[in-house]
């Protein structure tokens, strides 16, 4: 179980490191130790919210972690809209 947390914790290091060292120049480096710690804890539900479901390439991902004052700061995307209003009942029903 330990290997494991460990593994985990690792995947996540790694990728903010390479955030910081292989996805090109910052502009401004991230220096917010919490926010990286929250990357560093939840990679695998921004990976899926940013990378597999959102418009973000896995690069633009570890850049704008590392790089561009981290991802809390960038939307994933517009809202969906919302739900359209139920039909009115037919006139012939209503009386």
């Amino acid at each position: 179980m330990r290997a494991l947390v460990a593994l985990y914790f690792a995947i996540g290091i790694a990728l903010l490191a390479v955030g910081f060292l292989a996805t090109g120049p910052c502009e401004t480096p991230n220096k917010d130790a919490v926010n990286d710690g929250v990357f560093v804890l939840t990679w695998p539900v921004s990976v899926y919210g940013y990378v597999i479901v959102g418009r973000m390439s896995p690069t633009d991902w570890l850049h704008n972690q590392a790089c561009a004052g981290g991802l809390g700061s960038h939307p994933i995307g517009p809202a969906p809209p919302p739900p359209a209003p139920p039909a009115a009942p037919p006139k012939s029903l209503q009386q």
